[in-house]
């Protein structure tokens, strides 16, 4: 996880930062983005239905080596039309979903289920769900310890977040203007 968060700062540090970034991450992506916005003075950062940071790491967790595939996330066909995963993205949205996935580590895998800590975020975090996704739902962050801002994307799976675009407009809009807000 430190590689992926690594990754993420050395990107920046190329960027013309004269504003400030804002550090954007879907899913472990989100964990990645909160573990990285320190090293890289970001501005804010936007979890969309993001894996939660730890208080404390679990020492008992094994984290083993290797990789997995996406059939343990239940995609075990090609086929657009057998993804129950995705139900509210159109045909040709599966299509990108599919073709999007690849192996993952399976370290970084057990990284995130044994704990990343993170005890603070050196600026204002906000979290995105979609009401139709069971995976990372909106209460799976009640208990979160860091302080955070929330939004909803009605009816959005947990793909949804990222690739139906009408989910993805209103999402881009509401982040907007939580990023400007009024003075």
């Amino acid at each position: 996880m430190q590689d992926y968060a690594d990754d993420v700062m050395e990107a920046v540090r190329l960027l013309d930062r004269e504003r400030g970034v804002v550090l954007m991450g879907w899913s472990m992506g989100g964990l990645v983005a909160m573990m990285a916005a320190g090293g890289c003075e970001a501005r804010a950062v936007v979890g969309l239905a993001p894996s939660a940071p730890a208080t404390e790491r679990n020492p008992d967790k094994v984290i083993q080596h290797g990789e997995f595939g996406p059939e343990e996330y239940g995609i075990t066909s090609d086929d657009p039309r057998e993804q129950r995963a995705m139900p509210d993205l159109e045909i040709d949205e599966r299509v990108i979903a599919l073709a999007s996935l690849g192996r993952e580590s399976r370290y970084a895998r057990g990284e995130r289920a044994a704990g990343i800590v993170i005890d603070s975020l050196p600026c204002p975090l906000l979290i995105a769900t979609g009401s139709a996704d069971a995976l990372w739902p909106r209460s799976r962050y009640d208990g979160l310890h860091l302080p955070a801002d929330h939004i909803s994307a009605t009816g959005a799976s947990h793909w949804g977040l990222v690739l139906n675009r009408r989910t993805v407009s209103v999402l881009a809009r509401e982040v907007s203007m939580w990023l400007s807000p009024a003075a």
